[in-house]
């Protein structure tokens, strides 16, 4: 198996901590002047650099052999399974950095259009095929990224977002994990 339950555990943690700052739980900085927003982005950055490399170790290694029996194509369900997880390492590296350094957020909004949009391509990626979950958590962050460029652009408030991205750490990543670990097939 991919080590796809390491980016659902670690980028869930992190999007629970995203989620946690707009909510406004830890948001303030206290009377050290310590700034939550960096620490929210050293673990983003962290999260996004394990999800890159878990695509690259996706993509070299393709010893899955359940992935490349649904693929009937061989190489191609890695390549098409790292090219996904690579798209959210991608978002991740990038918010994480963001936030740490203080930088722009306007280019993290409109990076989370294509982000949000174009995994929809994924829909009938074999391994999806016959299971409703993946395909609604596809849907669900369509949302959650979208929702990510209106607040950046002001069109969404922090807590709005916030409850969304709680709601997407819960369901789109931890959820997974529950049925992963107890051995319960995905539905």
């Amino acid at each position: 198996m991919p080590p796809i339950v390491l980016v659902f555990t670690v980028t869930g943690c992190a999007l629970f901590v995203i989620s946690s700052f707009f909510l406004g739980w830890g948001a303030k900085a206290d009377d050290s002047g310590s700034n939550p927003l960096k620490t929210v982005g050293a673990i983003a950055i962290a999260a996004g650099v394990v999800d890159l490399i878990s695509a690259v170790y996706i993509v070299t290694q393709r010893t899955s052999a359940d992935l490349g029996a649904a693929g009937g194509g061989g190489g191609s369900v890695p390549v098409l399974l790292g090219g996904l997880v690579g798209f959210y390492g991608l978002f991740f590296t990038s918010v994480g950095t963001a936030a740490f350094l203080g930088l722009d957020l306007r280019p993290i909004a409109n990076l989370a259009i294509p982000v949000g949009i174009v995994p929809l391509f994924w829909w009938n990626f074999a391994p999806f095929q016959g299971g409703w979950l993946f395909r609604s958590i596809l849907v669900v962050w369509v949302v959650a990224f979208l929702a990510v460029a209106a607040t950046v652009y002001g069109k969404l408030g922090a807590k709005a977002l916030g409850g969304i991205l709680l709601l997407t750490a819960l369901y789109t990543f931890f959820l997974p994990v529950v049925f992963l670990a107890t051995g319960t097939a995905i539905p």
